[in-house]
């Protein structure tokens, strides 16, 4: 009996034990199976003639694909380079940011996802726009090459997406409105940890990082040569957001992150605010950004005992990260496997050159003095940018800073019922001229044989005003009918979609109808 006991327990303890060892492994192999596939989109015009060009969303746009690549994503670039930007990157094969190029990226991008789903894996899908946006009756639109792409557009794309998660990171004017919608104007509403505002288009597994709130503006600057906030953020993945080591940047250590970098500009009007909201119903403290253990990158162990602002430049002068923390505060950064990469402290001028390696700890590299002159004059509101440094105590701060408030504006209607205009008027003018042709036979039929001459000149000339009326609705008929028609089913040409699968690789696939 008591023998018979103590194996009844030791079974039941065996069967725990191998549950619990059951559980560690499956929920280690759901970590294995995630796959992240990006759709990257960056263009410097606007389609509003008053609004100047920007100068470095094209490059943020590459640069952000290649650090997706670097995280192993495969990832689409969508993006058209400026005369600079062609010289600077002259690997990258472009192709311009359409709203046919998202759509067929997209269709491509959810085959992908839909084959790594059929293999066990668990697809996470990242969008990515850096460019000029703005509000139009409370709409909030980015610019594409060939027009606007809307709220409802963004938000048809994520409802299409076969993505287990996705994750919207847009750095333009505006950007609040580009996803959510607020109803009258004049009206602000407080904004805190999570955002506010109209969810009920945004699918729940949809996390978003914005730039701005609802009337604020995007910078850029030229010592980044880049998007101030798309800077940041790529800094914040690359790891020096991960504030507890465990290799994953959350939605709150990112915001944390670029909230610390900013919270020093003394003017507000250049002071980036980040704006986040965790997909699902997950907590901004738990919801992961990015990931970074399945990496085979290269790493930057900074710290502890370092409270320096650095940064880190590429052979051609391109800015990978910036960084300031806190002194009790390690960081580990990924890094390019390209060298020689440049490790320098702002206004100072020594620098460290990264040489190869899978793990560098740059207390036991060796420093110089860099005979390269510091670029250009920094724009004053900007040299505070990296003033506080990022630890543990900036997540808490920022988790407890007052809420900000979104403002809503009122804009006018912009001309998108053009096309539907030119049909309308086509369908009008077809109507009016039938009626005048009608109204001529009822006037030619009212001729008898006894009719008298005086009274037929007065019906001739009824009749031949009738028919120019006629003519000329049928002229605008066709015109209106034609121009429609040609807007409406003229082909598109097929996009060539070049998928990045990761850094070291480029599979070019041709996309068509």
């Amino acid at each position: 009996m008591r023998c018979g006991r103590i194996m009844r327990r030791l079974g039941l303890l065996l069967f725990v034990a191998a549950t619990c060892l059951l559980w560690a492994f499956l929920a280690h192999a759901e970590e294995q199976e995630t796959r992240s596939f990006g759709l990257v989109v960056g263009t410097n015009i606007s389609n509003d003639p008053d609004v100047k060009p920007l100068r470095y969303a094209d490059d943020d746009a590459v640069n952000n694909a290649k650090l997706m690549g670097e995280l192993g994503a495969q990832v689409v670039l969508l993006v058209g380079l400026d005369y600079e930007s062609k010289k600077m990157f002259p690997e990258i094969q472009e192709t311009p940011p359409t709203r046919n190029a998202i759509e067929q990226a997209m269709a491509r991008l959810n085959q992908m996802m839909e084959k790594a789903r059929s293999q066990g894996q668990r697809p996470i899908f990242y969008f990515f726009y850096s460019g000029h946006g703005d509000v139009d009756n409370n709409r909030g639109y980015v610019n594409l090459k060939d027009g606007r792409f809307w709220r409802e557009d963004l938000m048809a794309l994520l409802a299409q997406s076969a993505a287990n998660e996705n994750h919207v990171v847009i750095d333009a004017c505006k950007s609040y409105f580009l996803v959510f919608d607020r109803g009258k104007g004049g009206e602000r509403a407080p904004l805190s940890g999570s955002l506010i505002g109209d969810k009920s288009s945004l699918p729940t597994n949809t996390g978003v990082v914005l730039s701005t709130s609802s009337a604020a503006d995007s910078h850029e600057w030229e010592a980044f040569q880049a998007g101030v906030f798309s800077h940041e953020v790529r800094s914040a993945l690359r790891g020096a957001a991960d504030q507890n080591l465990d290799g994953q940047v959350t939605y709150e250590e990112a915001a944390a992150f670029v909230w610390g970098a900013n919270v020093s500009v003394p003017n507000p009007k250049f002071r980036p605010n980040v704006f986040v909201h965790a997909p699902g119903e997950k907590r901004a403290d738990e919801a992961v950004l990015a990931d970074m253990r399945a990496t085979r990158v290269d790493n930057l162990v900074v710290g502890p005992g370092v409270t320096e602002h650095l940064y880190i430049e590429d052979q051609a002068g391109r800015r990978l990260a910036d960084l300031r923390p806190a002194p009790e505060q390690t960081v580990s950064l990924l890094l390019p496997k390209e060298r020689p990469l440049f490790v320098r402290q702002s206004g100072s001028d020594e620098e460290v050159e990264l040489p190869q390696g899978n793990r560098l700890v740059l207390a036991a590299l060796p420093k110089r003095v860099t005979t390269v002159a510091r670029r250009g004059a920094e724009h004053v509101a900007f040299r505070s940018l990296f003033s506080r440094p990022f630890g543990q105590q900036t997540v808490i701060d920022y988790r407890n800073c007052p809420p900000e408030a979104v403002e809503i504006i009122e804009t006018h209607r912009d001309l998108t019922w053009l096309r539907r205009g030119t049909g309308i008027l086509g369908l009008g003018a077809a109507l009016l001229g039938g009626t005048m042709t009608g109204l001529s036979a009822r006037e030619s039929s009212s001729v008898k044989p006894r009719t008298a001459g005086t009274k037929r000149k007065e019906v001739n000339d009824r009749i031949d005003r009738y028919n120019i009326v006629a003519v000329t609705s049928y002229a605008l008929a066709g015109v209106g009918l034609a121009t429609y028609l040609v807007w409406t089913l003229w082909p598109e040409k097929p996009v060539e979609i070049q998928v990045m699968p990761n850094r070291e690789t480029q599979v070019r696939i041709s996309v068509g109808f």
